[in-house]
């Protein structure tokens, strides 16, 4: 569903602060937020956080590969160190 020119506008300003500044704004009353701009803070923070927590994993999944290969390497080349010795 496209956004009305208002959401297009907040989501452009919700974009420029920051998803902290929303968040806060909408919880903590640091500032204010009339309630239809309110209610379209909701599901943009969720959305927001959806991405964070997809970035989180990735960064996860990456880290774990990295290690995995790090021990692969590791065992491979003292493999080949013991071979170099034997021979």
């Amino acid at each position: 569903m496209a956004d009305t020119d208002h959401e297009a506008q907040w989501r452009k300003e919700f974009e420029m602060d920051g998803q902290l500044a929303v968040h806060d704004v909408v919880f903590n009353r640091h500032g204010y937020y009339d309630e239809p701009k309110k209610h379209f803070a909701l599901p943009w923070l969720r959305e927001k956080e959806k991405q964070r927590e997809t970035r989180d994993n990735t960064a996860q999944w990456y880290s774990k590969w990295t290690f995995w290969a790090a021990v692969a390497a590791a065992v491979l080349a003292l493999i080949g160190i013991v071979v170099s010795i034997r021979h």
